[in-house]
């Protein structure tokens, strides 16, 4: 199996994962917070939707100095106007295609290439194309997290 075609699973499979636990979410809670600074369910989905297109953008220019972080603001603000799930995981679903296009694109020979993120850190752009994987997960262990907090001890 090639990189591109695990990450595309990996991923696929991840977006699933968390669609599945975020649709077991009652209503009244996929805007509740556990505590103060907490996030919703709600918004860690939205972030779960722009993630991709601002892994695409740095995949796609492969910046070598840190770009100002002020540059995806447009991105995670259309994200964070979805405000229902099936809004989300259409976004999702449709970030998704396209960030692993962009992965399925990209050249052998650039694939251990340092790439600077906006948050000052170099990754290799393997790295960053397993990056939306590592965040769907990350999130989804929030959602089940949350779950439990409210008393869903149930297993999705």
């Amino acid at each position: 199996m090639e990189f591109h075609q695990l990450v595309e699973e990996m991923t696929n499979d991840a977006v699933e994962d968390l669609m599945q636990y975020a649709r077991a979410v009652p209503e009244d809670k996929l805007r509740w917070r556990p505590a103060e600074h907490a996030r919703s369910v709600i918004e860690i989905l939205q972030e779960c939707v722009h993630t991709p297109r601002t892994l695409a953008l740095l995949l796609q220019t492969r910046p070598q100095e840190p770009v100002d972080p002020h540059l995806f603001a447009p991105i995670q603000a259309e994200a964070e106007q979805l405000t229902t799930l099936d809004a989300i995981e259409q976004a999702l679903r449709a970030n998704t295609a396209q960030f692993l296009e962009v992965v399925r694109t990209l050249p052998e020979e650039v694939l251990e290439q340092p790439i600077m993120t906006p948050w000052g850190k170099p990754y290799t752009a393997k790295e960053l194309a397993l990056g939306h994987y590592w965040n769907l997960t990350y999130h989804l262990g929030q959602v089940a997290y949350i779950q439990l907090l409210y008393g869903d001890t149930n297993f999705y």
